[in-house]
């Protein structure tokens, strides 16, 4: 995804900022799409595209590149900093979501 549609995701999920937190709580930076620093994010899929994601606004995220790496194309449970969470489906109103999964 070139930056300019990446921005454009940017704006639905957060709005006019320069910063925002991805759900994990780690921060991120508007200008730093692709850049692997401590701010940097990514476009990313809650359900992977390799998994039958689809290619759509209702199914991407903004990640921290971090939270993304350790992400991965794990689907639908996975563990971010130590934390579980899963990937839930909306059938009513069509979208995914994650959950952090409590003991």
């Amino acid at each position: 995804m070139n930056k300019e549609d990446a921005l454009k995701v940017w704006l639905h999920e957060f709005g006019d900022v320069d910063y925002a937190h991805d759900f994990t709580g780690r921060k991120i930076k508007r200008e730093d799409y692709l850049v692997e620093n401590q701010v940097g994010w990514v476009v990313s899929y809650i359900k992977p595209l390799s998994l039958g994601g689809l290619n759509n606004t209702d199914n991407m995220i903004i990640l921290n590149h971090i939270t993304a790496y350790e992400k991965s194309d794990n689907y639908p449970d996975f563990e971010v900093i130590g934390v579980k969470y899963t990937i839930k489906y909306d059938n009513t109103d069509d979208f995914y979501y994650i959950e952090k999964v409590l003991d």
